[in-house]
């Protein structure tokens, strides 16, 4: 468990339209009454006190996870997380805008109206069914025509059913009947299996679905130039992802980190979660009706870029991603397999995370950028400059200076005949360089040499970063 901002800020906020806050003794049967309404009102999240014992709040939340599925049809998706804040234990239900609206809970219909839940009445419900008959069929619940299940690996429904189970305690009927692990998760209906299985399970499935395929391309220049390595993937989407990762990550340049007595790290200049993250999104939030687009994801010596075929949801601007917004997925039951496999825990926080891995790792903030042709993730790195970008001045002093030596300004100042202000200058370059570190405020401030060696950086050298 992790202390996360964002359920600070959650507890901050009064109940709402999209927010309840619930003790620890409020039943199963009335947050069900809760999530169905935000199924039904544009989604939501209850926060519900789980006490100080960490082994109890895990039983409070196999609980809810279980039982609340036997009290809302049609069958939805939503995510329990726990929490810690501050010592205290909480449960996060975070429950999505429901797709196949209406829900109901016990035979009733609730909404929100306002921060209260009520049953929906007469005019309501038939808005919210002339709504649903008004959309079309999604495309992940679109049916294969004619297609057995000699398509699909058996294998890999059956390794996804037991994870499901095990990790999500999720109650299957028969965890060794390929069909029934489809129907019990909506990729079985009506006798023929649905476009999104054959996404994540398929043999083959961009026979089918050319579109799915999808490509990473490595370039020598920021410009896109030449490449250096490009390959195209295709695959059911489990696969796709982790072997897109690891092009990625192979191509990936290494930032070394020197954090307090000489302690040096070697990390990938992109957070792998953060970059793992940004992948997962566009798997589950891509349109997959574009039969003109598909998944890329573009390495340039000073920057990554993720794009897929599709927009953001109604409502959703680019800078919502961000800061908490509701979660409104595009195709809920990939997104529920790919939850059920671990690849996701709170349904509506990827992005967030993405930006506070990019902080934590010392990176500037990722940006997103929405057009026509689809959605871009960018994030970015500066790779610092060899010590021959630097003027006589600094390569001398590096080259003089031992490993873990000592230097002030005024020293630096007097050595080589410059003023207060170009002194500091010519160390706060060599600070970003990764040649010295500072340590120390106003006069006790002390520069440190480190490790970093002072040949020009050439192709596949070691980065550094402060």
């Amino acid at each position: 468990m992790n202390h996360d901002s964002s359920i600070v800020k959650l507890l901050g906020r009064a109940a709402s339209a999209h927010l309840e806050h619930r003790t620890a003794d409020e039943t199963v049967e009335n947050l069900a009454k809760t999530a169905c309404a935000f199924l039904n009102s544009g989604g939501g999240s209850i926060i519900v006190e789980a006490g100080l014992d960490e082994q109890l709040a895990k039983a409070r939340k196999g609980t809810i996870e279980t039982e609340m599925r036997h009290y809302i049809v049609p069958a939805a998706f939503w995510t329990v997380s726990l929490e810690e804040v501050g010592g205290d234990l909480y449960l996060i239900i975070d429950v999505p805008t429901g797709r196949d609206r209406p829900y109901a809970m016990n035979g009733t219909i609730y909404l929100r109206e306002g921060a209260s839940t009520i049953k929906g009445n007469a005019p309501a419900i038939q808005t919210l069914v002339e709504k649903g008959y008004a959309e079309t069929e999604r495309w992940e619940r679109q049916s294969v025509p004619g297609a057995g299940m000699e398509r699909l690996q058996r294998d890999l429904i059956l390794e996804t059913a037991q994870i499901g189970r095990d990790k999500r305690k999720f109650a299957f009927t028969d965890i060794q009947n390929p069909e029934a692990v489809l129907t019990d998760l909506g990729l079985y209906r009506q006798g023929a299996f649905t476009n999104a299985a054959e996404v994540l399970f398929g043999v083959r499935p961009a026979i089918q679905f050319p579109q799915i395929r999808s490509r990473v391309t490595v370039y020598a220049a920021h410009k896109g130039s030449d490449f250096v390595d490009s390959r195209v993937f295709e695959g059911p989407v489990f696969i796709m992802l982790e072997e897109m990762l690891a092009m990625v990550k192979k191509h990936t340049p290494i930032a070394s980190l020197f954090r307090g007595e000489l302690r040096r790290t070697d990390q990938p200049a992109y957070p792998e979660e953060a970059v793992r993250e940004g992948l997962i999104n566009a798997f589950v939030h891509r349109d997959y009706t574009d039969f003109s687009g598909s998944i890329t994801v573009d390495l340039y010596p000073e920057r990554l870029v993720i794009w897929n075929a599709g927009s953001l949801p109604p409502g959703i601007k680019v800078v919502d991603l961000k800061r908490e917004h509701p979660s409104m997925p595009r195709n809920p039951d990939i997104v529920h397999v790919f939850w059920l496999r671990e690849y996701m825990e709170r349904v509506g926080r990827g992005t967030q995370n993405i930006v506070a891995w990019c902080k934590e790792a010392g990176l500037p903030d990722p940006s997103w950028e929405s057009d026509h042709s689809g959605v871009y993730l960018t994030f970015k790195y500066s790779p610092k400059l060899p010590l021959s970008s630097f003027n006589r001045r600094q390569r001398k002093l590096i080259d003089e200076l031992v490993v873990g030596e000592i230097i002030h300004l005024p020293e630096y100042q007097e050595k080589y005949l410059v003023s207060e202000r170009q002194g500091r200058r010519d160390l706060k370059e060599l600070v970003e360089g990764g040649y010295l570190n500072r340590e120390g405020k106003g006069r006790a401030t002390v520069f440190i040499r480190l490790d970093k060696a002072i040949n020009p950086a050439i192709s596949g050298q070691t980065r550094h970063r402060i």
